[in-house]
């Protein structure tokens, strides 16, 4: 297939000139490691906090002095680290580690290259449908707090919220880039907060208390007023739970445990567990009490929800955003009494009724309120309950604490991908210390067999981290180039799937996503599509993508993964978008080819169609004949005869121009300048930008990395520009 455009361009003449100059560095490759469920054998890593009576962290024990069991079973533990972190005020210098011998095996543990040293890992979940603004905003200040003066570099945080109308949102992943966390939270909108659920709570059970002062309606004229609204909160309280109990199968297969540091008022107990509400003296003769047994539903979910966040690792620290949960607002009763007279058919502080108050008023029991519910979920995941907001430095400051020093320790157990539960207990030999550690884990299910939510952990994580958790990627290449004016789109992503990587994704369905951010590391943009890579057997498959995009520099990444298994193949690059030029001559990014190889071409749908006899669009940016080359995203083959560049050029406010091409190669390692011949072959014109193909040899490049350098020069004017590209030689 030829896919290149003979033309002769209109006053421009190009002059091929042999010209050196300096060295720059190439970005190494980060070698790729087999995917994680290939493995018969893993590693299990866990994390575990000691602390003493006075709830310090124990510093000084060693391997010997734990013992593990796994579902019952003593376990040979063979990795062994002790973490102590610095808890200074302030920032504070890189955590410290301290190895013990048998640690040191950690880096050689077979099949598995360079196993992981656990960070803390804390994930900031703001709960907007148990708050409210002011709630809200005091999260804020504790979270920005917590980023500022307790985090550690190393530390690996997450932000996360949920609220009624966006359900559970994951602003950023789990993340060492702390400023990128902090712009987040900054940036967070504390308006629309839905309110706190136990505000209905406490008006039902008060009501349920004291009845209707003048038309002695009790029980069921306080049910056909708030019984809606308070299905309504069950409701949400229901899908609150599933939330969690989602996420934290998500968050299941994320190594050593996750501190979640949850900002809510929590759900009200009583709406959970039932309550007992006393003398109601409109009540029917002889009936004093109100009695609920709770919601047979919510009960169980959230029972599984405590279970499942247990066995995720994932210790809960509840902080409570009201300014003092142990008390209620000296105002609230008057506020809830008086706010709407008619509900309450008159009745004002001048009655009876309102000057008149039990001594066991519901408005007193912390059962209506979320205070229950959050102490639970601390308690039964190994976090803590903060009681008042208001002193979130002192409480963030015992977090720091509780977890500034922690122990590693690692076994073998066979790689199950079954999704059972295994039971973990971890004992220490010494006498009046607290343990606390994960009470199990999950073996891997199928990727086919997880959850919506599990699936976009495992996209973000693929798409996001530089060393991605749920598994180590198959290789890709990727090259980002910033087009010439006059094209649809002003970037061009192109990546190469090798053939070893195309056997491997072989499911009915591949989908295939690019990500784009900014300098402030904001998604600028996103584009997936769907494709069958099973046909292309032995073939390397080149896929293209574009984006309209203002100038700049992104961050690129391609995630190529099968819907059937969850084998993914990564690939990233950095592109910087200039400015157009308004006048001069310019150089635009080049693109080598390297010899043609069978390749497939995908390009995705949601980019602009130029032309259906070009075969891709990208073609009349840069046109080439593909039936002798193809583009050269990964290293070339040592000994090859020949490569070619595509190389654009444009030129702006200039009636008449000479262009003279010079060009250069240097050796990275060495500094060496390299003779470079350019042999001209095809030239293209299309709105004023003119593209040159050369052709380059190269069967005397020794293994190495080197980067070509072009310059053009008008002759007349003097304007000169230049690009550079990189090439491995392997």
């Amino acid at each position: 297939m030829n896919i290149s455009r003979r033309v002769h361009p209109q006053r421009i003449g190009f002059i091929v000139l042999l010209a050196s100059l300096a060295a720059a560095q190439d970005p190494a490759v980060r070698p790729a490691k087999p995917l994680q469920h290939e493995i018969t054998v893993q590693l299990k890593l866990i994390q575990v906090y000691v602390s003493d009576a006075k709830g310090k962290p124990v510093q000084d024990l060693q391997k010997e002095d734990f013992t593990v069991y796994d579902n019952g079973k003593p376990m040979k533990v063979t990795e062994f680290e002790r973490h102590v972190i610095a808890t200074a005020p302030g920032k504070a210098p890189s955590p410290k580690t301290e190895l013990a011998p048998a640690a040191v095996q950690l880096a050689a543990a077979p099949d598995q290259g360079p196993a992981p040293s656990m960070s803390r890992k804390f994930l900031l979940f703001f709960d907007f449908a148990n708050n409210n603004q002011r709630g809200a905003r005091k999260s804020r200040d504790a979270a920005l707090h917590f980023l500022d003066t307790e985090v550690r570099p190393g530390d690996e945080v997450g932000l996360l919220s949920y609220s009624l109308t966006r359900g559970l949102s994951i602003h950023e992943f789990l993340t060492v880039d702390h400023d990128k966390i902090r712009s987040a939270v900054a940036d967070m909108e504390v308006k629309g907060i839905a309110g706190r659920g136990d505000e209905i709570e406490q008006e039902y059970w008060r009501q349920v208390t004291e009845g209707s002062q003048e038309t002695g309606f009790g029980q069921g004229h306080t049910d056909t007023i708030f019984n809606w609204k308070r299905q309504e909160t069950k409701s949400q309280a229901l899908n609150f739970i599933l939330k969690l109990s989602a996420l934290a199968k998500g968050l299941r297969y994320v190594p050593g445990q996750k501190h979640i540091i949850l900002f809510s008022s929590g759900i009200p107990a009583s709406l959970i567990y039932g309550n007992q509400a006393g003398s109601n003296q409109s009540n029917a003769a002889g009936s004093r009490t109100s009695y609920d047994v709770g919601d047979h539903i919510l009960r169980t979910r959230n029972e599984e929800m405590l279970k499942e966040m247990a066995a995720a690792n994932c210790a809960i620290y509840s902080f409570d955003v009201r300014e003092a949960a142990m008390v209620p607002s000296l105002f609230s009763y008057d506020e809830q009494t008086f706010e709407n007279r008619s509900h309450y058919n008159g009745r004002d502080i001048f009655t009876e009724g309102g000057v008149q108050q039990n001594n066991d008023l519901i408005y007193r029991d912390d059962r209506t309120t979320g205070l229950y519910s959050l102490r639970r979920l601390a308690k039964t995941t190994g976090g803590k309950y903060y009681s008042n907001i208001d002193r979130f430095a002192d409480n963030l400051d015992d977090l720091q604490s509780m977890t500034s020093a922690y122990y590693v320790l690692g076994y073998s157990v066979p790689q199950s991908w079954n999704g059972e539960f295994h039971a973990l207990k971890v004992e220490v030999g010494r006498k009046g210390v607290e343990v606390r550690a994960q009470s199990g884990y999950f073996n891997p299910r199928p990727f086919s067999e997880l959850s919506d939510l599990e699936k976009q952990l495992h996209l973000l994580d693929l798409g996001v981290s530089d060393a991605p958790l749920f598994q180590a990627p198959l290789p890709g290449f990727l090259a980002a180039l910033a087009a010439p004016p006059g094209s649809p789109n002003n970037l061009v992503l192109l990546a190469q799937l090798p053939p070893e990587a195309v056997e491997k994704l072989t499911g009915a369905k591949v989908e295939m996503v690019t990500f784009i951010f900014d300098d402030s590391d904001n998604l600028a943009d996103l584009r997936r599509t769907e494709h069958v890579l099973s046909g292309f057997k032995d073939r390397p498959v080149l896929y293209a993508s574009q984006a309209s995009l203002p100038p700049g520099s992104y961050k690129c990444r391609l995630v190529v993964r099968d819907l059937d298994s969850g084998q993914a193949a990564v690939a990233s690059t950095r592109v910087f978008i200039p400015a157009p030029a308004f006048e001069g001559v310019t150089l635009h990014a080049p693109l080598l080819l390297g010899p043609a190889a069978n390749a497939a071409y995908l390009e995705s749908r949601a980019s602009r169609k130029i032309a259906p006899s070009a075969g891709v669009s990208w073609a009349e940016i840069y046109p080439f004949d593909a039936t002798r080359f193809m583009p050269l995203l990964g290293p070339l083959p040592q000994g090859t005869p020949r490569i070619a560049v595509v190389l654009p050029c444009s030129i702006a406010g200039l009636v008449k121009a000479r262009i003279a091409i010079r060009a250069a190669v240097i050796n990275v390692q060495t500094a060496e300048k390299l003779p470079l011949f350019l042999i001209p072959t095809t030239q293209t014109a299309r709105e004023g930008t003119v593209v040159q193909t050369f052709e380059i040899p190269t069967a005397e490049l020794h293994p190495g990395k080197y980067v070509f350098y072009f310059y053009a020069e008008d002759t007349t004017t003097k304007a000169l520009t230049h690009t550079t590209a990189a090439l491995t030689v392997k």
